[in-house]
């Protein structure tokens, strides 16, 4: 079992260079196509996706085993709390608040 990234164009050589499959997106229009592409490999275990794509991905492998979906965080969105507070809020239902916070 493989992991494989979705990024931009941006990163993509970035995770190339650590020995990753990629597959770019710049556009949401995209995911369909990828989405095939990554179905036609059994192997796939992982899909580290960049996070403005992730809910696309999600909904086309709602109800798979495998793939597992993850995201990465995006520069270019902007946040009011940290990411892993977003993550820990829309995963589990609240945030982990941590003693001295």
């Amino acid at each position: 079992m493989r992991p494989v990234i979705v990024a931009p164009p941006d990163l993509a050589d970035g995770f190339r260079l650590a020995g990753v499959a990629v597959y770019e997106i710049r556009s949401p229009e995209e995911i369909p196509q990828i989405v095939q592409r990554i179905r036609e490999q059994p192997d796939v275990a992982l899909v580290l996706v960049d996070e403005r794509f992730c809910e696309g991905f999600e909904r086309a492998f709602a109800g798979s085993e495998l793939p597992m979906i993850a995201s990465f965080p995006a520069e270019e969105v902007a946040r009011e709390e940290t990411y892993i507070d977003e993550l820990t809020r829309r995963f589990l239902g609240q945030k982990i608040y941590i003693e001295g916070e």
